[in-house]
């Protein structure tokens, strides 16, 4: 096997955090421009109000129409969405990381253990992309048919955040590994009452 480090050719590879910080540096110049802005305002539907907002008109509706399948969507949506919310929450509580257009703005950059809590430190993980991938995932196993709007939204939404430099490509990875890690523990109690 070849020692690649002593080959004169090589380069090494660059770390996850400058490839964060490349793709970072290619959206910041278009971060004010209009077409994001409208992005934006478009992907705060996967913030957590609305998404509980969604999660309660799903709830309302099956109690409207007395459908036991839409009452378990909704509870099923709401309840990945409440734990997405709660990981999500703990790890931000964990890790400091300037978010793309605060470093931009401020000319520094931080990743380290957390101590600060104001918005411009926030940025690992992506807490809308944690909520759009764990209730895309709740919809899509009752619905199987919804599965790839479902998906779709959830995709736009994560790609969003990186696309306005509120988020690296890290943070969306990560907040997608929250929806997943919610999805499937919800999923896993469910099976488990039903068990019982």
């Amino acid at each position: 096997m070849t020692d690649l480090q002593n080959h004169p050719d090589f380069e090494p590879a660059a770390s996850v955090e400058e490839m964060d910080a490349a793709v970072a540096d290619v959206f910041i110049p278009h971060e004010g421009g209009a077409a994001v802005t409208l992005l934006g305002a478009v992907s705060e539907l996967s913030d957590q109000e609305p998404l509980y907002a969604a999660a309660a008109g799903v709830l309302a509706t099956a109690l409207v129409l007395r459908d036991g399948p839409t009452w378990r969507t909704g509870t099923r949506i709401l309840a990945t969405h409440l734990l997405a919310t709660a990981l999500r929450g703990v790890i931000k509580k964990m890790v400091d990381r300037t978010r793309p257009e605060a470093a931009a703005r401020r000319g520094d950059y931080v990743l380290r253990q957390g101590e600060r809590h104001e918005s411009d430190f926030n940025s690992f993980p992506s807490g809308h992309t944690a909520g759009a991938v764990a209730v895309a995932l709740a919809v899509a196993r009752d619905n199987p048919g919804a599965r790839l709007p479902a998906y779709g939204l959830a995709a736009l939404a994560g790609a969003a955040q990186i696309i306005r430099s509120r988020h690296y490509v890290t943070d969306v990875a990560a907040g997608a590994v929250i929806g997943i890690a919610a999805d499937q523990l919800i999923d896993a109690l469910i099976v488990k009452a039903k068990g019982v």
